[in-house]
């Protein structure tokens, strides 16, 4: 499982990065953003329940407490809060300057880990982090900037990335004594719970269109299911660092499938900073063995 748990979170980490490029295409179609994630994220709730009932075992029968169900829903939230934060920070940013904060992410979540197992990244992470950081800046495009930028979007990109952060290492530290399965599940619904709340008032006053339930159910397989999926069952067997480093991925996936959906034009700063990126991401693999090996 170990090895193969890079590949799988690097796959988590590149469907979300595809969202992005139906979100605008759902909204060239006229879907507003609180149908959108309503029907997104209910879908998915929906998809893991039919599955938990038909396969999985049921949560009395696993060894978790009321308390640690409760945690692991409420750690779903943080989904929620991303899509939310980043949304609405794209009202004021370009989405380049939206990418890069949520990108801090990386950081973030190194930071978050590092402070819940009371461990140091390894200096091999830490550069691969700056790589990441100097590999973003180039992937989305920012330089040179030409244009001021809000700072409330600024601040709304950034509590994305913090949400984003509280993903990562929710994910690999709580409900851990659930199976994948239903761990995933409780996220889910947690992150719907938080939609429904977060969105409630335009959900009201829009109406619900057959557009919003197809795009919703599309990108509820890539926002939610498979990298939830995946960050479940294999972000546990990871060095710290490494999670949070492959999770950089997401803006190469996000470049790419803006390329091939939205014909977005890429030049050659962008394809060299995606490239720093992906040997950042190798760096840390690399850190990441060396910690499990001396372990």
């Amino acid at each position: 499982m170990k090895k193969v748990a890079p590949f799988f979170v690097a796959l988590g980490a590149i469907s979300y990065g595809i969202p992005a490029s139906l979100f605008k295409l759902a909204g060239r179609a006229g879907v507003a953003n609180g149908p959108l994630l309503f029907w997104s994220f209910l879908g998915s709730a929906i998809i893991l329940t039919l599955v938990q009932l038909g396969h999985g075992r049921r949560l009395r029968q696993q060894p978790v407490t009321r308390r640690q169900i409760l945690a692991v829903l409420l750690a779903g939230t943080a989904s929620g809060f991303t899509n939310t934060f980043y949304i609405n920070a794209l009202k004021f940013i370009p989405v380049a300057a939206a990418a890069v904060m949520l990108m801090q992410s990386v950081w973030l979540s190194v930071l978050l880990g590092a402070l819940i197992q009371h461990r140091r990244p390894t200096r091999l992470q830490v550069i691969s982090i700056g790589l990441v950081l100097a590999g973003t800046i180039l992937a989305a495009g920012l330089l040179p900037m030409t244009q001021s930028l809000s700072l409330w979007g600024l601040c709304l990109g950034f509590l994305a990335a913090v949400a984003y952060a509280c993903t990562l290492q929710f994910t690999a530290s709580l409900g851990n004594q659930l199976t994948p399965l239903s761990k995933t599940w409780l996220l889910c619904v947690g992150a719907f719970l938080m939609i429904v709340i977060s969105w409630g008032p335009q959900l009201v006053t829009v109406p619900m269109t057959l557009a919003a339930v197809k795009w919703g159910l599309l990108t509820a397989c890539f926002s939610m299911i498979l990298p939830l999926a995946c960050y479940s069952l294999f972000m546990p067997k990871l060095a710290l660092g490494v999670g949070p480093v492959l999770s950089s991925l997401e803006l190469p996936a996000s470049i790419i499938t803006a390329f091939i959906l939205l014909n977005e034009k890429v030049d050659f700063q962008q394809i060299f900073g995606v490239i720093i990126i992906i040997v950042a991401v190798m760096l840390s693999n690399l850190a990441g063995g060396r910690a499990t090996t001396k372990s």
